[in-house]
């Protein structure tokens, strides 16, 4: 972005499709201001000039310095980090045997350290707008074992472990971490090309469940909704998942 945007916006990773993209269009059609980050720019914005509402940057969360980069060159306030890219790693679930070196550093590089690498560098404008809010679009792999997804369920699993520790480091009144733990499958592209041809996706959610939450959550920064991980259901409640806080 070429200037500063003295408007606290909120930043978006993983935002040219699924969970992060209906978030980005929703809160920008809402008149809250956000910034997409994601490797590939929606559709939605193509030939599309920024607006005081919207804008997109590039970047590739699984090259480090890059991220570091991005988080230090930001020029407006940041008033909260929506995390929601992700990286499967290779077509289908397969034995941890047969996970090569080439896809643990792609699948842990991007969806994990990549976007810890982003928190990081962002907390300082984050808490400068007290209470800053970030929230993470986990997984049930993250709390869960899952057969055939070790990398995948390493990379939600760091991130999870690693916002519980920002949380411990502030009080609610200088960040709000919040980790959105699905109950079930979402329809998005991804899972659509990754799904046999004539694949029943009756039973999987709408990415614009997600949207409602995080609306839901930016609008009860005063508190309504506490900080913490939430299991979410399939209508869109959210269940208080208690985690261990002591041995």
């Amino acid at each position: 972005m070429a200037t500063a945007n003295p408007t606290p916006r909120v930043v978006i990773t993983g935002a040219s499709q699924g969970i992060g993209k209906a978030i980005l269009l929703d809160l920008a059609r809402s008149g809250q201001p956000v910034l997409g980050l994601s490797r590939t720019q929606p559709q939605e914005l193509a030939g599309t000039a920024e607006s005081d509402h919207l804008a997109w940057k590039h970047l590739d969360l699984s090259k480090g310095s890059d991220v570091e980069q991005c988080a230090t060159s930001l020029e407006m306030p940041v008033r909260a980090l929506i995390l929601s890219a992700v990286d499967y790693g290779s077509s289908g679930r397969h034995p941890t045997a047969e996970t090569s070196a080439k896809e643990w550093q792609q699948v842990v590089g991007t969806t994990c350290i990549g976007q810890c690498v982003l928190v990081s560098g962002l907390l300082p404008k984050l808490t400068a707008n007290s209470p800053g809010i970030i929230i993470n679009i986990s997984s049930d792999v993250a709390i869960l074992p899952a057969a055939g997804r070790a990398a995948y369920g390493a990379s939600k699993a760091g991130l999870h472990a690693m916002l519980r520790a920002v949380a411990a480091e502030f009080s609610p009144e200088q960040l709000r971490v919040y980790q959105l733990i699905p109950t079930f499958q979402t329809l998005t592209e991804g899972i659509r090309s990754r799904r046999p041809a004539g694949f029943d996706f009756s039973n999987y959610a709408d990415p614009a469940l997600f949207a409602r939450l995080a609306q839901q959550i930016l609008s009860s920064s005063g508190g309504s909704i506490a900080p913490g991980s939430y299991l979410i259901r399939r209508d869109g409640s959210l269940d208080p998942y208690p985690e261990t806080t002591n041995v």
